[in-house]
């Protein structure tokens, strides 16, 4: 009896430390600056690939490093708990409940059918292509939606600021070298919790026009990929 109890005892505690990250709530950190900024660079080349295809497939050349500073703005987005949006801060709340459970995880679209969706996009189409939602919406989608809104119940401390600099942020995004001279490519600090990422892109055309959407990105075989993409805001 004295043997079997260490036996008892030991695997107790590893199913315990094994249902823990279940009961637990997720940690959110700030990503190393490399990360971050490998996570930056990957949603601006996903980003700039829905520009490629907006553009009906045609290619530019892309915009000289010394021009992109008015065209790139960085912000330490972090979730707001209960306070106000602001420019500093942006929203990330929603209600796990029925209608609205479903809304939201179905609004986190796949990163690939996504930009399928783009594709052969001409002049006299100029709207995405309407996809089957069962194809469109990710099979992750539970599971960002749920690390989304538990983000967005913790207090503005909890994630620090990146400590990113500027200037290092722009030279991992890319910009077609034929964008207007008014237009502006916005992005967010990026958090981490568990193996996701999170960063937010926004896109400014002018006072009244402009998008904004979440990229959830997970690290597969070591390298950051975009894998759903989530409406923020439409201008």
């Amino acid at each position: 009896m004295r043997q079997v109890a260490p036996l008892v005892i030991a695997t107790l505690a590893a199913i315990g430390v094994a249902l823990s990250p279940v009961f637990l709530p997720p940690q959110f950190l700030r990503p190393s600056r490399d990360d971050a900024l490998d996570i930056i660079g990957v949603a601006a080349d996903y980003s700039l690939s829905v520009q490629n295809a907006e553009a009906g497939g045609f290619v530019t050349p892309p915009m000289p490093e010394a021009a992109k500073a008015p065209h790139i703005e960085f912000i330490e987005t972090k979730p707001c708990g209960a306070t106000e949006a602001s420019e500093e801060c942006v929203v990330l709340d929603g209600q796990l409940g029925q209608e609205t459970e479903r809304l939201l995880e179905a609004s986190w679209h796949d990163a690939a059918v996504n930009l399928e969706s783009y594709a052969d996009i001409t002049p006299e189409n100029p709207l995405p292509k309407t996809i089957d939602i069962r194809r469109l919406q990710s099979s992750s989608a539970g599971e960002i939606a749920r690390l989304q809104m538990a983000a967005s119940r913790q207090k503005l401390d909890v994630i620090p600021t990146s400590g990113l600099a500027i200037a290092d942020v722009r030279r991992r995004i890319s910009l077609r070298g034929d964008m207007p001279s008014d237009h502006l490519w916005i992005f967010s600090a990026p958090w981490v919790a568990g193996d996701l990422a999170f960063v937010e892109v926004g896109f400014v055309c002018g006072s009244e026009c402009g998008r904004g959407e979440n990229y959830a990105l997970r690290k597969i075989d070591g390298k950051w990929r975009v894998i759903a993409v989530q409406s923020s805001w439409v201008s």
